[in-house]
Formats: structure tokens, sequence, C-alpha cells
């Protein structure tokens, strides 16, 4: 695990890839390559830069670990979001301060059985590494990825992760709170916690990734638990709202 320590980025790309949703990609500078894991984040101060606290934003790297010179952020735009107004607003080629890798939500060594990534919207970022290492990983069991979105347009990078999915053995199951009446959704519907719910009793020895939404992750633990999940064995979470 990685010290964390100050950062220079240049941001090099930004690019709204769904409505509200924002890809953005930073060239390192100092140092060149930062060494991460699947799963980490950065933090950026957004507020008061120059005081000896600043306030800070975190976002998961959505970048590929094996790939550190280029850093990659998807974000939700919020419009009176100040870390929002500030990634939006930065010039292409501007540098940036960054502190990190931060977090403990990366992938186990290696696993008993069974792996079940839970994410809400840009939680999916997070996950997009995670799949990329455990590609190159050989393990017994199965692969699964709910994820949960509201509607059909807030999808983002689909075909990207249905690529990591392939690669790394991974079942995709996206679901729709909201799907539009009109639309003709062939995927799931609903929210992913029932869905990984119901699931559970088909699985061997499952760990657990989830990520996204802090309500969703404090409900699906709950009920995993009360189930006879191992809370500290089995669940790893990062939550955040979205």
């Amino acid at each position: 695990m990685s010290t964390p320590g100050p950062l220079i980025a240049e941001l090099a790309t930004r690019t709204l890839i769904a409505p509200g949703i924002a890809d953005l990609s930073f060239k390192m500078v100092t140092p060149a390559e930062l060494i991460f894991r699947a799963g980490q984040f950065l933090s950026i101060p957004v507020e008061g830069a120059d005081a000896s606290n600043p306030s800070r934003r975190s976002y998961s790297i959505a970048s590929q670990s094996d790939a550190g010179s280029m850093l990659r952020f998807i974000i939700r735009v919020i419009p009176t979001g100040a870390a929002s107004e500030l990634l939006m607003a930065t010039p292409i080629g501007a540098s940036m301060r960054m502190t990190g890798p931060h977090g403990f939500f990366v992938l186990d060594q290696e696993h008993a059985g069974d792996v079940v990534f839970g994410a809400t919207g840009t939680g999916a970022a997070a996950v997009m590494p995670m799949l990329g290492e455990l590609g190159r990983t050989v393990d017994r069991g199965r692969r699964y990825f709910y994820w949960g979105l509201r509607h059909e347009s807030d999808l983002f990078a689909h075909e990207e992760i249905a690529r990591l999915c392939e690669r790394s053995g991974t079942e995709l199951r996206i679901y729709l709170s909201a799907p539009q009446k009109d639309n003709a959704w062939d995927g799931g519907h609903g929210r992913i916690t029932p869905a990984i719910l119901e699931q559970l009793p088909n699985l061997a020895a499952p760990t657990f990734y989830l990520v996204g939404n802090g309500a969703m992750i404090t409900e699906l633990k709950r009920e995993l638990v009360e189930r006879g999940v191992n809370r500290r064995k089995q669940i790893r979470t990062e939550a955040f709202f979205d």
C-alpha cells in the first residue's frame, strides 16, 4: 500500500459521457507515475487551497492500476458543488494538487469463493480497475457485477465496462430503478439490493464489494449479515453519495 503524499497532475481531457457525468483524465507530473491499488481514491483541495487546512473532495480512481502515468476520474457534476465547479472550470493543461492514494477498499489477495460487486451510479468507477486487476488473477469462484442506476440515460462507459467484465469472467447485471415506460429496457428492473439478496443462496463463500450510495450499502450490508454473511471477512465497502 503506497504512502499517501502530495501529488501534482495536469488536466489532460474532460468529456461529458452522460447527463451530469464527466470523465476527466490527468497526466501525472509529480511523481511521473502513481502506484495505487484498484478501488483507492485521491483527494483534491477545493476551497481555500492556500490555507493550512483546505476543504477536500475525494474521487475513486477509474483508471487501471497498471497505468499510473494517467489518472482518470468519472464524477457526477453537482451544479452547486464546489468540487464540480473547480473540476469543470479548470483549463485543460492546468496543474492541480492532489493527495493519495487513500483507502482500503481493495481486492483481497485471493478469494475462497464467488466475488460480487454491487455499485450504484458513479460507484462503478471504483469497480472498473478492480475488474482489470481481477482479470489478472485466477480464482476458483464465479464473478458478478450488479450495477444500479435510475434511468438508461445514466449509463456511462457501458461498452468499456462490458469488455472489462468479459475479460475478467464477470457477469454484468444492470438494474434500472426508474426505467422510462416507453423504452423497451431489457435489463434488470428495480434496485440491486433485492437482486443480490435473491442471488445469495446460490453463491458459494462469497466476498462482496459494495460501493456508491451510502444508504444502499448500509441496507444491503445489514441484510447480508442477517442472512449469515460475515461482516468482517466477506464484506468490503466504500460509501459515498452520488
